[in-house]
């Protein structure tokens, strides 16, 4: 069984301690910090989970009373659940919150090994799997009344000629974002193909490795996020935003993003694409839309808490805090709440990899258009306008955002980087 490290952390402020004991693992991840914050700031008792070896941000907040540390759950996810469980119930946690799909998976496969006693923020096993499938998605979404972009899952690179006539780039992906083989997860990754030659080789290697490549046609226009907590087949508390600006210029999580209205269309969509695959828990659809004709292509859905969940909790929607009290108390929130629109959030660290990409100038194989240096600079060169509101940086929890920053830096220009 992998060794968990527990360690306690002296509460930072007085007061008495929240109603509930939860759990937040993937403390590394956006996700995670906008819990720790949220759940903290309502009187919860929170502690933060993360992986060996990678830095957690959510742990630096004030409001983390206790972290531990695991192996890595795609080594085993019996063994990664096994040792979540021990050291829950030392940490008396009530609620267990997985933020990535490398811990969400296991703890839904083995769920009732925790349930009764402790309730594990996740949705059920086939819905996962179902959504977290990118060519069920795409097979699924049309009868919706969405279509997704140019799409085909390949087992020869002589089935390629189905994209002979497909614009470049052609990305090259896996179907999930960690494929699980029994109690074993490999981390998918992304690529892309700017020429027949390296589309024909990327595909054959990815064949090679994992038996089928999952190519889509690059999609232009603008990224946009529905998110919703799905309760009995409806989508509860929507919301809505634009991204701005992704972490890499070329196709990325957002590094800044905006709330805007909901479109009633793509709410719609969402709220059917999820309910035929019976999920039930927090979710995101994310789209292209052509700010032209107005027709959205539908990507991905992530069923599990999003890389951008400040972004709702600022404008008003504190999902972290309505899907705790589901979990725990089976206590649904309104159908639908006003948020405030024109909100924009960013997270300065993926912001500054964004800059730092932009800098380094368009990848020669990339053939479409990028973003300019100087324009970029000037967009970015503001700490604060009105509306302007950040994933990390927090006057009254300071330490995440400072101590994310240093991090980046000695990452990006440290000795050995």
């Amino acid at each position: 069984m992998p060794r968990a490290e527990l360690t306690e952390i002296a509460a930072s402020e007085s007061g008495v301690a929240g109603p509930l004991r939860v759990l937040v693992l993937d403390g590394h991840s956006s996700a995670a910090l906008a819990f720790v914050r949220s759940l903290g700031r309502a009187g919860h008792w929170v502690a933060v989970g993360h992986k060996k070896g990678l830095f957690s941000v959510a742990a630096c907040s004030r409001y983390c009373r206790a972290q531990v540390e695991y192996d890595s759950p795609t080594a085993s996810a019996s063994r990664f659940a096994q040792s979540v469980r021990e050291f829950s119930r030392k940490l008396d946690a009530e609620i267990i919150a997985p933020m990535t799909e490398a811990t969400v998976w296991p703890l839904a496969k083995h769920r009732t090994e925790f349930e009764p006693e402790i309730a594990v923020v996740a949705p059920g096993l086939s819905a996962m799997e179902k959504v977290s499938d990118k060519f069920w998605v795409s097979q699924t979404s049309p009868q919706f009344g969405i279509l997704p972009p140019a799409t085909s899952l390949i087992h020869d690179v002589k089935e390629l000629e189905q994209a002979a006539s497909w614009q470049f780039p052609i990305f090259i992906k896996d179907r999930f974002s960690i494929r699980w083989a029994e109690d074993n997860g490999v981390s998918g990754w992304v690529e892309y193909a700017s020429t027949h030659e390296s589309l024909t080789e990327k595909v054959r290697s990815r064949i090679d490795r994992t038996g089928e490549a999952f190519i889509q046609a690059y999609c232009p226009g603008v990224g946009i996020g529905i998110s919703c907590l799905m309760l009995s087949g409806r989508a509860y508390l929507p919301f809505q935003w634009r991204r701005i600006r992704e972490k890499d210029p070329r196709g990325s999580g957002s590094s800044t993003r905006v709330s805007v209205a909901i479109n009633a269309q793509l709410l719609e969509f969402t709220e059917a694409l999820l309910s035929s695959a019976g999920f039930e828990g927090l979710a995101m659809t994310e789209f292209r839309l052509d700010p032209a004709s107005q027709r959205a292509r539908v990507l991905e859905v992530n069923g599990r808490p999003w890389g951008s969940m400040q972004l709702p909790v600022h404008c008003g929607l504190n999902y972290p805090l309505h899907a705790i009290e589901w979990y725990a108390n089976q206590e649904a929130p309104p159908r639908s709440l006003a948020y405030e629109e024109g909100i924009t959030c960013r997270w300065l660290a993926a912001d500054l990899t964004h800059l730092k990409k932009v800098i380094a100038g368009k990848p020669k194989d990339w053939p479409l258009p990028y973003p300019p240096r100087l324009q970029t600079i000037v967009k970015m060169a503001a700490p604060w306008y009105p509306g302007l509101r950040y994933d990390d940086i927090s006057l009254s929890d300071p330490w995440p955002g400072l101590v994310g920053l240093a991090n980046w830096v000695r990452e990006n220009f440290g000795a050995n980087s």
